[in-house]
């Protein structure tokens, strides 16, 4: 960490991930589920916390080892680098962003199915949504596994960064040319030949399949399901000319653009510089990676317990609380009620 502000925020953020997604995990454990739609959203969000949970992991190892190497960290980098925890939390961070992209796009075509076909013979059941849980563990677990297995001495992964994740931030000279310069100095007036880069390569096609090819198709698919959910609802609710649409309308807005802002904020910066990087448009400094890792990939993380679960539950709190104010001023005003009262004391 270059700086205190991102070792302060790195613990904030990891602590805030980890504490958050595990309350999540154990109120949906505990939770009691009455209807089968409640039991698979459940599920989606429990297994959407565990995956980020494991975010939080990988950020407070990082968090760890800075503290750990401090000021003294550059005599120890290249060690660290090829370290079997530095291999580990690159696993981890790969197997929580990828498993987090897939249920929350899994959640999202749910939601889409069960909004826009309420009454149709596909969709997600108990059995299926399990089924589709263990598939994204499972391919989450192989892609980051993959690079863990052929990280070496000098792999493109590990020799990026000093976070352990390999995003597509960077290239490489794949040919140089030679050049006569004037290198200044003591040796001023004179020319030498000197080897300067005029190709470049993607540092690591892997992270570039990943970053920018999947990630950017799952938030594409992502947006187009809540914009298509937010305008079905809309107009089911102008032909049933419901009270307070408008105020409805604005509040599933919100929720729904926090949703999507929220991975828009998370993957399209990355997306972007990757794109912008690998085109040869931009040149990305390293010290972006980190930055990265502290303020842009765990918000998912840290903000999903609260958009998902904790909201929510403050949200039903609320409408509880009204719901007993109301019946007790009802019971209050009632004559009847309150005879009936008086009688029984």
């Amino acid at each position: 960490m270059q700086n205190t502000i991102l070792r302060i925020s790195m613990w904030v953020f990891g602590i805030s991930a980890l504490v958050g997604n595990v309350y999540v995990v154990a109120v949906r454990v505990r939770e009691k589920k009455t209807t089968a739609t409640q039991a698979k959203q459940s599920f989606l969000i429990g297994n959407l916390a565990v995956s980020d949970c494991q975010m939080g992991i990988y950020m407070l190892i990082l968090a760890s080892v800075d503290l750990y190497y401090g000021d003294e960290y550059f005599v120890y980098s290249d060690q660290w680098r090829s370290s079997k925890l530095c291999k580990f939390a690159s696993f981890l961070s790969l197997l929580s962003s990828e498993a987090s992209v897939f249920f929350i796009t899994l959640i999202s075509i749910d939601r889409f199915i069960c909004i826009l076909f309420p009454f149709g013979k596909f969709k997600f059941r108990s059995v299926s949504t399990k089924v589709a849980a263990v598939i994204i563990w499972a391919i989450a677990f192989v892609l980051g596994l993959v690079p863990t297995l052929q990280a070496g001495p000098q792999s493109d992964l590990y020799d990026l960064s000093d976070v352990c994740i390999g995003l597509p931030l960077i290239t490489r000279p794949s040919s140089y040319s030679i050049q006569s310069s004037d290198v200044g100095g003591p040796d001023s007036g004179r020319s030498f030949d000197l080897p300067v880069p005029d190709k470049f390569k993607p540092a690591w096609y892997y992270s570039i399949a990943i970053f920018l090819g999947i990630n950017l198709v799952c938030f594409l698919g992502i947006f187009v399901c809540y914009v298509v959910m937010f305008i079905a609802v809309k107009m089911s609710r102008k032909e049933v000319q419901q009270n307070n649409s408008q105020r409805d309308d604005i509040r599933i807005a919100i929720k729904m653009g926090a949703i999507v802002g929220t991975d828009f904020i998370c993957w399209m910066p990355v997306i972007i510089m990757g794109i912008l990087s690998q085109t040869g448009a931009a040149v990305i400094p390293l010290e972006m990676y980190t930055w990265s890792v502290v303020f842009i990939l765990p918000i998912n993380s840290s903000l999903n317990p609260y958009l998902y679960t904790i909201a929510s539950r403050i949200a039903d709190m609320r409408q509880n609380k009204q719901a007993r104010s109301l019946s007790l001023k009802t019971f209050s005003t009632n004559p009847s009620n309150t005879e009936k009262s008086e009688s029984n004391i």
